[in-house]
């Protein structure tokens, strides 16, 4: 390329004042002029020519506007085919999941979401443009980055329709789990996993194929229903499936916990190729969710635990955002979505559209914590946020069933799904319209 336009943009963001734009950007957005000069600059790019970068405020802007205009036709979520003068940045963002080529500090992503309320006039400089987002350093540092391999990004036929993403209970009984108490220094920690019984493994296989016969895209498992066992499960069962080729399932979230037998454990969520098994992506949790007496007694726990105790938890440091074809995805594992300082900033500022939530909890209702806190994200983000739970502490607390088991909230709308038995799937469809329950195998209601 004779002039890398994503660098362009990139070097002319990072000059233009936040402060200027505040102050007359009301002006630019109205000026003429500067319509014409991002035309005439996004004819320029799609046909290849030079693009100058001027000194000041005003112009510079336009240009930015214009090379806007111009990377849309790179972003796979507003373009099929790039015009040829764009091609590298196409193959560029398919090899690296970026736009630009990394010669500044921070990165320039496609825009998958817009977010918060939006009024005549942007509220910021970086939500003026429609079809990239520029990420400063500081985010981009604060995050590990990944893009999934071509088999398992979502497809334009994906999302059309509206995407489709499910979840699973997985576990209903409690002693399908082994609950520990771990004291150190004086103090308490517990320690919750599944104790690999038969019936958890053999759910496995239904559970992908009620996704397959559900034309799901992803799948999510919940917090604390993964082993090294299970992954090694979830993994065979995925690239043994004999209609592996024609199904639209690309990646699954296979719940979460400590697959590696760490002490302290670790409580990682697992990403995997639908049709290889192959491990994709890690997510850590890293904020340990601690009962206090009042939370043992809400949670029908207290003959099982002694509070106050903490969850027993090798911290992860980092949240990780992966690049999965028009969707930028993030996981949070259930505490993580509490904590809306940890995370919310660094996600807002790389455009995060997709927020996979597994989490151990009591039964999913549509104003608990879940909903609050996936609210907020959406708000702050424009994110839609799917939310995974099991059915243990429903049983314990010996809830009348079907039992909320899922949620999937985007700005404005929520679904909340319901099971019965643990390998009940809940398909949502998520579009512009909000989420909805596509299916309920709990309740055998269907919309699609």
């Amino acid at each position: 390329m004779s002039q890398d336009y994503a660098d362009l943009f990139c070097a002319l963001f990072d000059r233009l004042a936040p402060t200027e734009f505040h102050a007359t950007g009301e002006a630019w957005v109205a000026d003429p002029s500067v319509a014409d000069t991002a035309a005439e600059v996004e004819r320029a790019a799609l046909a290849g020519e030079p693009v100058a970068a001027p000194d000041e405020g005003r112009p510079t802007f336009a240009v930015l506007l214009g090379l806007d205009a111009a990377l849309a036709h790179v972003n796979p979520l507003l373009a099929e085919a790039p015009p040829a003068a764009l091609t590298e940045y196409a193959l560029r963002y398919a090899e690296s999941g970026r736009l630009d080529s990394g010669a500044r500090p921070g990165a320039l992503l496609p825009r998958f979401a817009r977010p918060g309320r939006r009024g005549q006039l942007p509220d910021d400089l970086g939500d003026a443009f429609a079809s990239v987002v520029r990420v400063g350093a500081a985010a981009w540092t604060a995050c590990d980055h990944a893009a999934l391999p071509a088999r398992s990004r979502l497809t334009r036929r994906d999302r059309e329709a509206g995407l489709r993403v499910a979840t699973v209970p997985m576990i209903r009984e409690p002693d399908e789990l082994n609950w520990e108490v771990e004291e150190r220094a004086e103090l308490r920690f517990y320690r919750i996993h599944p104790a690999d019984r038969e019936p958890t493994h053999a759910r496995v296989e239904r559970v992908i194929a009620a996704w397959d016969e559900r034309d799901v895209a992803i799948g999510v498992a919940p917090e604390l229903c993964l082993s090294r066992a299970l992954l090694e499960r979830w993994q065979v069962a995925l690239r043994g499936r004999e209609a592996a080729a024609p199904s639209r399932l690309r990646f699954v979230v296979a719940g979460s916990g400590n697959v590696e037998g760490s002490s302290p454990p670790a409580n990682e969520a697992v990403v995997l190729d639908a049709i290889t098994g192959e491990v994709l992506a890690r997510q850590p949790k890293v904020h340990p969710f601690n009962f206090s007496p009042e939370d043992l007694e809400l949670w029908g726990l207290a003959d099982r635990l002694t509070a106050p105790i903490d969850e027993d938890l090798r911290r992860g440091e980092r949240v990780s955002v992966l690049e999965a074809g028009g969707v930028r995805l993030a996981i949070l594992v259930c505490e993580d979505l509490a904590r809306l300082h940890a995370f919310a900033t660094a996600l807002h500022a790389h455009g995060v559209s997709l927020i996979l939530v597994p989490v151990f909890a009591r039964p999913t209702k549509d104003r608990r914590w879940e909903r609050a806190r996936a609210e907020v994200y959406c708000d702050a983000t424009g994110s839609s946020v799917v939310v995974a739970n099991s059915l243990v502490v429903a049983e314990i607390l010996g809830t009348s069933k079907p039992v909320g088991s899922a949620l999937a909230v985007a700005p404005g709308h929520a679904a909340v799904g319901h099971s019965s038995e643990p390998d009940d799937v809940v398909v949502f469809t998520l579009d512009g319209d909000g989420p909805r329950v596509a299916y309920e195998a709990g309740s055998g209601s269907s919309s699609a």
